[in-house]
């Protein structure tokens, strides 16, 4: 059967290798990643004051100056345990202090309740529910901002709660100042057997607010914001426009985009699509679109500031392993192409848990008709269903860079060039002392690193120059590495803890020793030709025992490179498509729930030129 083209699909031909995280794709240029909370369960203090190691389905919204992220907490396990909502703000999207809980632990009434499907269930007062909801936000036309949870429970952790098994839905109003009203329910699933009398808070009408009942009313008229509840509410729900195949499966976690006034895409997890061309009145039957590589980790969908669209998905057929993410363009919102990496490093899991799959996944960015905070695309997702994060893509997204630059860091905007990788505890920025601005880079974080990298111009023949100040020479690890397209590393220099520089050619040999607190200008002159490369420091080339300039050996052979990576730990290499997640850790990783003494470098100065042949 052949696929219609006026549905959304992929005309590229490039796909990820998932032995990598990275997948050996080229990362769009200037993206940032910021954690937003890192799980700690012996320390909640240092994350969201939860306590909880299940966190996932992030939202994203901006709203009165701030950012907000809402997503879900378990103790442990999907699906199971005294569930809550988190709500995080921020005012950069960078630096995430401030959280409280959005929808608190649900005890469910002592009650007996029969669903649609005939089953009887019978509550003693002890049970709890969990969280479950694919989007949490919805501004009004009257600019009044509604934050919304679901309240479902389970039999067992592997069944979803689901049409007969959900309670409902809750929302109550997020204030300018950042403060929450009271919680309300906005729909009951009556068609799993709750009533009013069974529900531990009031119905939204009983509210006095009649501006807080006439955006309640506003988005129940929305068809494509509760579209999204598809799953929970169930094909009986007379608000659910677009229902579910008669075959059993689900049409999960949608999402939409305007390609004009009229025309509307819808995208569903597993590749799943459709149109409008009446703004929603009638859709196309929902379809799989095979060049959309993607399995049960949602997709996101959205037009852009410049007039073109975006994809952002996990580009991989397996569901446990959900990395790299990557991101599509188009020109028309149908045809995808240009895949880029936004998100290709994966810590290890901490924490063991039930249905916790590896990797970034789950994404949402701000839905059509809310706040922009600017003219970037901006992304929430969770990593290893532990970690919530979200990603700064710079808008028009490009992999393209001109061949020759050089950098310091006293004008701010150099930074939108370069891409960042920020754990809580490992983060980079600019720092301004006596006058003078660089990127300083910090890392305390025992069981990840922080990463900043520049793409430039592809060649085979470049000269690499740079000015680092390491801030210690007693502790840490410094990476600096040039790699081509696919995260080959051609050259690979490391300040270690014993305080010595390290070039990795068939082994590491020593360079040089260093100092703390000592600005190296470190320049590399490299020959993809010859497969090796010079170094000089502070001007004086680093020589053999005869005097002459020392040629070093690649650490691959590449046939040019393309990005300058500087990184405070070891990439991690292994291989995980044959790991199952469920297995794996047994117990928290040792010493992962308080930070590192910090390690620091500076970096003040970059440039690359060509080399003539």
């Amino acid at each position: 059967m052949l696929f219609d083209p006026r549905l959304p699909h992929y005309t590229g031909k490039i796909h990820p290798n998932c032995d990598y995280f990275h997948g050996q794709i080229y990362p769009a240029k200037g993206v940032k990643c910021y954690q937003v909370a890192r799980a700690n369960r012996g320390n909640k203090e240092l994350d969201d004051h939860t306590g909880f190691t299940y966190k996932h389905a992030p939202d994203l919204a901006y709203f009165k100056g701030k950012f907000y992220v809402q997503y879900l907490c378990n103790p442990e396990d999907e699906h199971y345990g005294e569930g809550i909502s988190v709500l995080a703000s921020s005012t950069d999207g960078r630096i995430w202090e401030d959280y409280q809980i959005s929808f608190p632990p649900y005890c469910i009434k002592a009650c007996t309740t029969t669903d649609y499907k005939g089953l009887t269930h019978s509550f003693d007062g002890s049970t709890y529910a969990f969280m479950h909801q694919r989007m949490s936000f919805f501004q009004s036309s009257q600019g009044r901002m509604l934050i919304l949870g679901f309240y479902g429970w389970s039999p067992e952790k592997w069944m979803t709660n689901w049409d007969n098994y959900g309670i409902g839905r809750v929302v109550r109003e997020l204030m300018p100042d950042g403060s929450l009203s009271d919680i309300y329910f906005i729909r009951i699933n009556q068609q799993a057997g709750w009533k009013q009398e069974d529900l531990n808070y009031p119905i939204y009408l009983d509210c006095k607010d009649t501006g807080f009942v006439a955006a309640c009313e506003e988005l129940l008229h929305n068809k494509l914001y509760v579209q999204q509840w598809a799953e929970e509410n169930g094909d009986i729900d007379e608000l659910i426009q677009i229902k579910h195949p008669k075959n059993g499966s689900k049409n999960e976690a949608f999402c939409w985009y305007h390609i004009n006034q009229d025309t509307l895409i819808g995208l569903w997890k597993h590749s799943k699509v459709s149109r409008s061309d009446d703004n929603g009145v009638s859709w196309m039957p929902v379809t799989k679109s095979p060049s959309l590589v993607m399995s049960g980790q949602k997709v996101w969908g959205c037009k852009t500031s410049d007039q073109r669209f975006a994809m952002i998905y996990d580009p991989t057929l397996e569901t446990q392993h959900r990395y790299p993410l990557c991101v599509t363009t188009s020109e028309d919102g149908l045809a995808f192409d240009h895949m880029l990496l936004v998100h290709g490093d994966v810590p290890p899991m901490r924490y063991k848990g039930f249905w916790k799959d590896i990797g970034p996944q789950y994404m949402r960015g701000i839905t059509e008709g809310m706040e922009l905070p600017d003219k970037n695309l901006w992304i929430t997702y969770s990593v290893n269903k532990e970690d919530i994060w979200i990603a700064e893509i710079p808008v028009p997204i490009t992999g393209e860079e001109r061949d020759d630059f050089e950098e310091c860091f006293e004008d701010p905007k150099v930074l939108e060039n370069w891409n960042l990788y920020c754990p809580k505890w490992a983060r980079a920025g600019l720092i301004t002392e006596q006058s003078k601005s660089f990127l300083h880079i910090e890392d305390g974080e025992p069981y990840d690193y922080c990463k900043v990298e520049r793409i430039f111009g592809k060649g085979a023949k470049k000269e690499i120059s740079f000015i680092i100040v390491p801030n210690q020479e007693d502790k840490g690890c410094l990476f600096i590495e040039l790699w081509n397209d696919t995260a080959q590393t051609a050259v690979r220099l490391i300040f270690r803890e014993n305080g010595y520089l390290y070039a990795r050619t068939v082994t590491e040999l020593s360079v040089m020793k260093y100092q703390m607190n000592t600005a190296y200008h470190i320049k590399i002159s490299l020959d993809c030709e010859r497969f090796s490369y010079q170094i000089a420091v502070n001007n004086q080339m680093i020589c053999d025992n005869d005097g002459n300039p020392r040629d070093w050996s690649f650490m691959m052979a590449v046939n040019d490179v393309s990005r300058f990576i500087l990184r405070t730990g070891p990439m991690r290499q292994q291989s995980m498509l044959d790991v199952n997640p469920d297995n794996l850790p047994v117990e928290p990783l040792s010493d992962c729930e308080l930070p590192l003494t910090p390690v620091s470098y500076d970096l003040h100065y970059f440039s690359v030129r060509e080399l003539q042949s």
